[in-house]
């Protein structure tokens, strides 16, 4: 009998499949088999594909691989190859090379020896029936897939090995992101189209990861479907064995090293090492320097929650995932969401919580990326990079800008998506570039989340893109595209959360009319500024120039200027005036009563005076314009450029006066209202036990954050539905510890509710009682 052998010498690591002089293409099914050892297994797995194919009327041929077995394996594969010449390739390894070289040998064998368009990969251990692939290709061709993989219904597998398979599983979706949720199941239809060409290099289990990760990264169309799985019966699994184990392990190191070289895998770490803009990726890296050494300057002199506000930005982040009524309802309905959701998760950790650090590395990715982008944009308007530098440069080092990158204050996340907003915009404008738009809309989405100047910054971008558009088009049409274009998204925040506060609060206005957001709460009878639009310019002024210095102001005049001469309101230059308005913005605001603020030549104290700082963002970049406009006219351009750029930078930082935004937060804690609050923060701390608390937020957040007490067991304004009956009878409802403040004029809602009433006398006892500050115990401990 003439017996068909084909030997093929192994293919060397990372070497394309060959397919020189395929036969002609064909529909069908070439199903791959590598075999090791099974005698006992590999007749009954080809003859149940070779007769099932043959009633389903499927064109087909079966590769075996013997690879290098000791056994009579390779006798048997020949046989059914003579038995059935053209149905059955015996492939043969001269000796063992592993599962991964079978595997590779097998692709090759099927695509120079037949046509067919599909191809199997599956083992010949009769552990996989012939069946399931007619399912597969029903499936393929219904979802219209390249590729269908399957997974095991029930592997029938012992439980040391199904482990195994789990941690693999596991360990290559996280290195690999490879689809499926069998990785290593031997069960696989691919189109021929997706293995030509292809490098494979992986050994042992490591090649089927390797397979799936390389054909899915090509935009390969690739769906599941499950497959019957049947135990062994004859012969001896060797995948749990030690040795392949680790050379799976290795190879599957390696498989991610060849991933990483050929951009597939770690692309940020690519594009980290060899940045498009290099100019830009250092400025990010010494910004992130800066940020860091500020960060620790301010932690080691203890102003890092020093304003109020930083520890109510850390409670609510904090009470989204841990607290009575844990979710994103805790986001409230006045401040914005943004800057808590990204808190949140870093927030799960109490000493990040409670350190502030939670809030402050929001802050100082913010202030990365708004350095970053400014010397981006900087650079782009003046048409040199010195421009670029001294915008980055002025606002990155000035002393306000550093306190509050370093703390969880929500002011350098707005600053940081305004200035990305207004680099893409300006490019739009100048290029046209759709991508531009789309950037700077998504962008705007995160400012109008952020803060509500965000919403401000929102309407007017809107009308430039609406002016830039009708006159670049002359068209209403193109210029109601480009407009919904970035509306649709840049809207959508102010949309949304005007639905979020009617979905909970039963009013779309409740961010601006609720209880807590009512502009009286905060703005005094008989504030200077209100009705006084002479005193509301004087008081604006007065704060951003004190939080500017008076240089970077006067480079910012100059540069504003030169720009207005040079650019005057050309359509596509208009995007550097839009920061401008803030001016008048918060102006009105004072005017009309809406905010207030404080500074001492007019109030004889300081009070939201960060609200100034915004004004920065045009004046650093005006005066980057003035300075990258100077350096063509120097000699020795590049010294020169350095020089005029560190000097404009280094003299106006030198010339602000201090942190004026850090003052005010110290003046505050020195107060006497924050000494009470201290003092009870500290008792609290340490006699506290973790019993269930009721205490009011508004206006005690110093108290509810310095206190510990754990926000899983505090009832607030905010826990739904448990704050009322709390408050109707404290002792039903399981509190153990109440808190309230009793300042005549300011008593706090707890006070309101309880204060000489049964439910607090019969059940509590007063074992704290200073500056008007009280603390109340059920006098049976825990309720």
């Amino acid at each position: 009998m003439e017996i068909q052998l084909t030997i093929i010498a192994p293919q060397p690591q990372h070497s394309p499949v060959r397919t020189a002089a395929p036969p002609p293409l064909t529909d069908g099914v070439a199903v791959v088999m590598p075999a090791y050892r099974e005698e006992a297994n590999v007749a009954s797995t080809v003859q149940d594909f070779l007769s099932v194919l043959v009633r389903e009327g499927v064109p087909h041929a079966v590769v075996v691989v013997d690879d290098g077995s000791d056994d009579r394996t390779g006798a048997i594969i020949d046989r059914l190859a003579a038995a059935h010449p053209g149905r059955v390739i015996a492939v043969h390894h001269e000796r063992n090379q592993g599962y991964g070289a079978a595997v590779r040998t097998g692709i090759e064998a099927a695509l120079r020896r037949t046509g067919f368009r599909e191809i199997l990969l599956t083992d010949a251990d009769c552990q996989f029936k012939a069946a399931d692939l007619v399912r597969l290709r029903e499936r393929k061709k219904e979802e219209r897939a390249d590729a269908v993989i399957g997974y095991r219904r029930r592997r029938a597998d012992p439980w040391r090995r199904r482990l195994n398979a789990k941690v693999w599983t596991l360990l290559c979706k996280a290195l690999l992101r490879v689809p499926g949720r069998d990785v290593d199941c031997a069960y696989k239809l691919i189109d021929r189209s997706l293995l030509q060409d292809l490098r494979l290099s992986g050994e042992a289990a490591a090649i089927s990861p390797e397979l799936l990760c390389r054909i899915s990264g090509d935009g390969a169309r690739i769906v599941e479907h499950p497959v019957e799985h049947y135990p062994r019966e004859h012969g001896e699994q060797t995948g749990a064995r030690l040795s392949v184990v680790v050379k799976s392990l290795v190879s599957l190191a390696v498989v991610y090293a060849h991933m990483v070289r050929d951009a597939r895998r770690l692309g940020w770490a690519r594009r980290l090492a060899s940045p498009k803009d290099p100019g830009a990726a250092l400025v990010a890296l010494a910004a992130g320097a800066i940020a860091v050494a500020a960060y620790l300057y301010f932690a080691d002199h203890g102003y890092l929650l020093a304003y109020k506000d930083a520890n109510s930005h850390l409670l609510i982040a904090r009470r989204v995932v841990d607290s009575p009524t844990a979710g994103l309802a805790q986001l409230g309905g006045v401040w914005l969401p943004l800057p808590h959701l990204l808190a949140a998760p870093l927030s799960l950790w109490e000493a990040l919580y409670l350190n502030g650090f939670a809030g402050a590395a929001v802050s100082m990715a913010s202030y990365v990326v708004a350095v970053r982008f400014l010397f981006a944009h900087g650079r782009s308007l003046a048409g040199h990079w010195a421009g670029g530098l001294t915008a980055a440069g002025l606002f990155a080092l000035n002393p306000n800008v550093l306190y509050l990158q370093a703390t969880a204050m929500t002011e350098l996340l707005l600053f940081a998506c305004a200035i990305v907003a207004l680099h893409y915009l300006h490019e739009w404008c100048t290029e046209g570039r759709l991508r531009d738009l789309s950037l700077a809309s998504g962008a705007v989405l995160a400012a109008t989340l952020t803060r509500y100047e965000g919403w401000i910054l929102c309407g007017v971008a809107g009308l430039v893109v609406a002016v830039t558009a009708l006159r670049r088009h002359r068209r209403y049409a193109h210029t109601e595209g480009s407009v919904v274009v970035f509306g649709f998204v840049a809207g959508a925040g102010v949309i949304g959360w005007m639905a979020w506060n009617l979905a909970i609060f039963g009013d779309a206005m409740n961010w601006k009319s609720g209880e807590y957001a009512d502009s009286s709460l905060w703005v005094a009878e008989g504030e200077a500024n209100v009705g006084s639009l002479p005193t509301a310019m004087e008081t604006y002024g007065l704060a951003s120039l004190h939080n500017l210095g008076i240089a970077t102001a006067a480079l910012g005049l100059a540069g504003l200027v030169l720009y207005a001469v040079h650019k005057r309101l050309k359509s596509r230059w208009l995007t550097p005036y839009a920061m401008l308005v803030f001016a008048p913005f918060f102006v009105w605001a004072l005017y009309t009563g809406e905010r207030p603020l404080h500074v001492k030549e007019v109030m004889g104290a300081l009070y939201n005076v960060r609200f100034g700082l915004i004004m920065l963002i045009p004046a650093a970049v005006f005066a980057g314009y003035l300075v990258g406009k100077l350096v063509p006219r120097l000699p020795g351009r590049r010294l020169a450029a350095a020089a005029l750029a560190g000097s404009a930078v280094a003299g106006a930082t030198l010339a602000v006066d201090g942190a004026v935004t850090l003052d005010e937060a110290v003046e505050y804690r020195a107060s006497g209202w924050e000494a009470d609050n201290a003092a009870v923060a500290a008792w609290l701390r340490e006699h506290h036990d973790g019993g269930t608390t009721l205490m009011m937020s508004f206006e005690n957040e110093s108290v509810t954050f310095e206190s510990q007490v754990p926000t899983g067991s505090l009832v607030y304004e905010g826990s739904y539905r448990i704050w009322e009956e709390a408050l109707a009878d404290p002792h039903a409802a399981g509190v153990e510890w109440i808190y309230m403040r009793a300042t005549p004029g300011a008593e706090d809602d707890v006070w309101e509710a309880l204060w000489g009433t049964e439910a607090l006398d019969e059940h509590y006892e007063l074992v704290y009682d200073e500056g008007d500050r009280l603390v109340y115990r059920a006098e049976d401990g825990a309720a």
